[in-house]
């Protein structure tokens, strides 16, 4: 059962082949006993063989971007390594990108590419002796991702209604990263909650931080803030395993993270936090991690400490946050015989029509993540990705009120009815999330 990723625009492109090589790098341990059947489905659920070379595999991915230069690079640098991109699962048209226009994206380079890109996703699929769903990797600050992003997500749900599918979603910079980025993240995120299952979101202002902060760099680069990400998103899609005798797959995560349709937003907290540098001294045990992430989501951040108004996209209030759903992932030594209590309420507030037994979930892999003996990552859906939307839709609305930029928008196709929908539909998420009580 394998899932099927689409790279879409600069930032999934990077984002994508971040991933990739994370999963690369864990399937490059030496095979044990232990861990020979969890290497085997790894590579299954993310990989496909090479037919000449038994050596080299293929990511199921597919290359999505409305200029070359960025697939061109990761094609490249895939060259000389144990995995690589298939030829034909790569789409491109040769331009200057989408201009930073959702509108553009979505309007015109959207019905341009479908037919190429349906193409590509039907030629994965008959690779795949069973899909588990598709991962859709964008940012929804520029045009290419947010637009042509949107539109592919419209197109997979119609096309292919029975596959579950989850939009990992990058959250541009709150102090900017284009002048226009509020409108492209209003009108993206419109979208992907009629198409997605589930929106992973990644802020970077908090991946920032976390660089920063916990791992020591103090001159982070975009690679930087997308391995943070990766290994993440990796650490929660890799195989598991339940204490109820089953073995959880991609339908079973989104199903308990996103039970009602009106709530998808997902954000990712992980421990331990440190440079690889200080890892030989550091005795982690799994009390410890829990409490760690107790505090990272009582006090609203990603980090395990809190430097005075840490955030800038989220604030610290007396009330914590309140969640619908987590889901905790354990892995490395004893996963076992940890207590997930501290997650449980009274400790964390959760909704109050959301049964006690669908709260929390915890799921195990005795395999160590990467070099750490310990890992544990809380997948969350509640409160916590509600702020940098609240944030970024009053935005969009005070450029529109202007009428800043709008005219690059209404040569593309969108009109001011259209924008004033999109932005009910986010307000209206952002409205839901804010009334959840304990």
């Amino acid at each position: 059962m394998s899932l099927i990723t689409l790279q879409i625009g600069q930032c999934g492109n990077q984002l994508g082949h971040c991933f990739f090589n994370t999963i690369s790098e864990i399937l490059n341990q030496k095979p044990t006993a232990s861990n020979c059947n969890f290497l085997e489905e790894s590579q299954f659920r993310f990989f496909s063989d090479c037919e000449e070379n038994s050596c080299k595999k293929y990511a199921r991915s597919i290359l999505i971007d409305t200029e070359p230069k960025v697939i061109k690079e990761i094609s490249n640098f895939n060259k000389d390594v144990a995995w690589s991109y298939r030829d034909d699962c790569r789409i491109n048209v040769q331009q200057l990108g989408s201009g930073n226009n959702w509108a553009m994206g979505y309007h015109h380079h959207g019905p341009e590419l479908e037919e190429h890109v349906l193409n590509a996703v039907q030629k994965e699929a008959e690779r795949c002796d069973n899909i588990l769903g598709f991962l859709l990797f964008s940012s929804v600050a520029g045009g290419t991702g947010s637009g042509f992003g949107s539109y592919i997500s419209e197109v997979l749900r119609a096309n292919y209604p029975s596959v579950s599918s989850a939009n990992i979603t990058i959250w541009p910079f709150q102090r900017g990263e284009v002048s226009v980025q509020a409108y492209n993240a209003t009108l993206s995120l419109s979208s992907l909650q009629k198409s997605a299952d589930a929106i992973f979101v990644f802020e970077n202002d908090w991946l920032l931080k976390l660089c920063h902060h916990k791992m020591g760099l103090n001159k982070s680069s975009l690679n930087d803030l997308n391995n943070v990400a990766s290994q993440q998103l990796a650490n929660v899609l890799l195989p598991v395993e339940s204490f109820q005798g089953i073995v959880p797959i991609f339908n079973d995560l989104l199903a308990h993270l996103a039970p009602h349709p009106q709530f998808k937003l997902l954000g990712l907290r992980s421990v331990p936090q440190e440079p690889l540098t200080s890892l030989p001294f550091s005795a982690y045990t799994w009390p410890g991690l829990l409490r760690s992430l107790r505090r990272m989501v009582l006090y609203n951040t990603v980090i395990d400490e809190v430097y005075g108004q840490c955030s800038s996209s989220t604030n610290i209030t007396n009330s914590p946050p309140v969640s619908l759903a987590n889901l905790l992932v354990l892995r490395g030594r004893d996963s076992e015989v940890a207590d997930p209590e501290l997650l449980h309420k009274p400790s964390l507030p959760y909704v109050s029509w959301v049964p006690n037994a669908l709260r929390l979930k915890m799921w195990i892999h005795a395999s160590p993540f990467l070099p750490y003996d310990r890992t544990a990552v809380l997948a969350n859906n509640g409160q916590l990705s509600a702020a940098c939307v609240e944030t970024a839709v009053a935005k969009a609305w005070k450029l529109f009120s202007y009428k800043a930029y709008f005219h690059h928008y209404m040569q593309c196709g969108l009109s001011e009815e259209d924008f004033k929908l999109a932005v009910m539909d986010v307000e209206q998420i952002v409205a839901s999330y804010n009334s959840l009580k304990a």
